[in-house]
Parts: C-alpha cells; sequence; structure tokens
C-alpha cells in the first residue's frame, strides 16, 4: 500500500453525454433567463424612480429573441445546412439558459455598481454591459450548440448576431437614456 496517490488529484470524472445533453435546459436556468432582466430592469428602476425599466427590458430581450430567431433558422436553410427545427428550438433555449446564468452572475455588480454611483450614466453603463456580456456568452453558447458544418452556415449566425445585438442594443439604448435624461 503507498501513501501516494495513483490518481490526480485535479482528475475530472468522465460523465456520460446523455447526461451531459439531460441536464442542459433545466427550469432552474430558463427562470433564471426570465428573472435576470427583470432584475437589470429594476436596477435601472430603483436607480431613476420609473417603473417602466421593470417591463420594458424582458420585453426587448425575449422580443428581440422572438422577432429575430425565425430568421436564423430560414438563413441557415438558406445555405442547406439546417439542423432539424426541433434542435434549433433547442439550441435557442439551451442560450437562453445560458443568457441567465451569466447574467444572474452580473447582476450584483452591477447592482452594486449603479446603485452605488451618483450618476445615472454609470447605472446605465453598469446594466448595459451586464446585458451585453450575458448576450455575447449567449450568443457563444448558440453557435457551439448550432454545431455548423459549412462556412456559409457560421457566417450567417455571425450576421444575426450582430443584427440581434444591434436591435436590442438600439431598443435598450432607447430605453435607458429616455429614463435617464
Amino acid at each position: 500500500m503507498s501513501l501516494v496517490s495513483e490518481a490526480s488529484p485535479m482528475a475530472v470524472p468522465r460523465v456520460p453525454v446523455a447526461a451531459v445533453e439531460a441536464t442542459r435546459v433545466t427550469p432552474r436556468t430558463l427562470a433564471l433567463a426570465a428573472i435576470g432582466p427583470v432584475a437589470i430592469g429594476g436596477i435601472l428602476a430603483v436607480k431613476v424612480g420609473a417603473l417602466g425599466p421593470l417591463a420594458a427590458t424582458p420585453a426587448i430581450v425575449f422580443g428581440v429573441v422572438a422577432a429575430t430567431s425565425p430568421a436564423l433558422y430560414i438563413a441557415i436553410a438558406a445555405t442547406g445546412d439546417a439542423p432539424p427545427l426541433a434542435a434549433v428550438v433547442r439550441a435557442l433555449a439551451v442560450a437562453l439558459g445560458a443568457f441567465g446564468l451569466a447574467l444572474a452572475g452580473l447582476v450584483l455588480p452591477a447592482a452594486f455598481l449603479s446603485l452605488s454611483s451618483v450618476a445615472a450614466f454609470t447605472t446605465v453603463v453598469a446594466c448595459s454591459c451586464a446585458l451585453g456580456g450575458a448576450a455575447a456568452l449567449a450568443m457563444r453558447r448558440l453557435s457551439s450548440e448550432l454545431a455548423t458544418r459549412t462556412f456559409a452556415a457560421s457566417v450567417v449566425i455571425f450576421v444575426w448576431a450582430v443584427a440581434t445585438f444591434g436591435v436590442a442594443g438600439r431598443l435598450w439604448w432607447n430605453l435607458a437614456s429616455e429614463v435617464v435624461s
């Protein structure tokens, strides 16, 4: 019997692929995806004393996803590399779950920065960075979940992500700048 362990202390146990597939979309992550934008809108609402951002922020997030995701599927289908519709819906759900998890980690720093500052503009910047960072991570997760095989489909996903960021960013900026001013 040896006092030195044969196994690496940093060994990562192997998890069956089926177990990983089953844990990707959970009600908890989807709940975080729903609650996260409400929390960011609440931060802005508390700072400026208006209730509009509380409902408008989740409306922007989910409205833009609902409005642009059919275009994503159609454009990927036009490249000839379209996964089944159910796989795209699942990938979108996984990406929304990733958005919720990322935003859950960014809500408290955004709240601290915005509520400890004296300028309302700092609140807008902190909340914008939290939403943008979580959205960037969600886009990356969506891209990996779709796992397209062609360069054209990858370009479509990239262009869709840029356009979606643009639409959502413009709506968010309109809301935030109107509330702050």
